[in-house]
């Protein structure tokens, strides 16, 4: 068999986003050819039968590559927004050429910690557009649109490549499911207030019946 990477015009050392969009675009190519009559058709049929099989090798072999330079990248991005370097993290991102799906992500998370909220919007549609089946980019945009509807009441979470970025409207870290200190300080306040609106009132009350 043909070295797999061969099959896609390219070499080993092509980014991960490269090789793929190169698989998608030989599988669209060859899977229509092999519709057509005659020897077309049974030509197309075959290279996609070998793209098919080389891909398989060639996916198998990015698993393995962890350590990849380009994944690599996208490991110093994530460190560098967890610990609050955005300039860091968007000169990172600047660096890498092969712009797909999860260059958009993490280019949308930048742009949320900074309360861009509509550019962060564009790049996760970008994502989506590169991988439609992603679940993460999906996932992401839907409750970034709910954050830009109810401001007030949502908050992003962006599932990094290390956990979960949990961010309120303005940036923060508070996690999703408990209120900040200051909500919490205005919970307690408005509850004072209640407590002694009603405790006037009963006295009131009670002096009017005397």
């Amino acid at each position: 068999m043909k070295d797999p990477y061969v099959v896609l015009g390219l070499d080993k050392n092509s980014s991960p986003e490269l090789l793929k969009a190169r698989y998608k675009e030989l599988r669209d190519l060859y899977g229509e050819q092999r519709f057509k009559s005659g020897e077309e058709g049974n030509d197309g049929a075959r290279k996609l039968q070998e793209l098919e099989e080389a891909w398989l090798l060639i996916d198998s072999d990015l698993g393995r590559r962890g350590t990849d330079e380009f994944v690599g990248d996208y490991g110093k991005v994530d460190a560098l927004i967890r610990d609050g370097k955005y300039n860091e993290a968007q000169d990172v991102l600047d660096s890498i050429s092969d712009r797909g799906g999860e260059w958009h992500y993490m280019q949308a998370i930048v742009f949320y910690k900074r309360d861009w909220l509509i550019e962060a919007r564009t790049q996760l549609e970008m994502a989506l557009q590169d991988d439609p089946s992603n679940a993460k980019y999906r996932n992401s945009l839907e409750k970034l649109k709910m954050t830009i509807q109810n401001p007030d009441k949502g908050a992003a979470n962006f599932a990094g490549n290390g956990g979960a970025y949990n961010a309120g409207v303005n940036g923060g870290g508070e996690p999703l499911d408990q209120p900040s200190q200051a909500e919490q300080m205005s919970n307690c306040l408005t509850s004072c207030c209640c407590a002694y609106c009603l405790t006037d009132c009963l006295c009131t009350s009670m002096r009017c019946c005397f």
